[in-house]
């Protein structure tokens, strides 16, 4: 079978939508996540933007400062 570069087709066996893998331009299933030539990830959301992922960062800056200001209390009283 034969599909367009760009364009979904429907399986001539049964009627399900195909997909092209955007790396290699391989034929995908509907229900396949990844492409099984190249290894691609075929489903992919909304683009998401950079500072998105700052709530990782956000939520790290506390944790580290808590874990320094330990460590450093944990040396100033020492156990008896």
């Amino acid at each position: 079978m034969v599909l367009a570069l760009y364009e979904d087709q429907a399986c001539a066996h049964c009627g399900l939508q195909l997909h092209r893998c955007g790396s290699c331009h391989g034929v995908a299933g509907p229900f396949d996540r990844f492409c099984g030539f190249c290894g691609h990830e075929l489903v992919r959301g909304v683009d998401r933007p950079i500072w998105w992922r700052l709530w990782l960062l956000v939520a790290l800056i506390p944790l580290a400062a808590a874990l320094i200001s330990g460590s450093i209390w944990a040396e100033l009283h020492p156990l008896r």
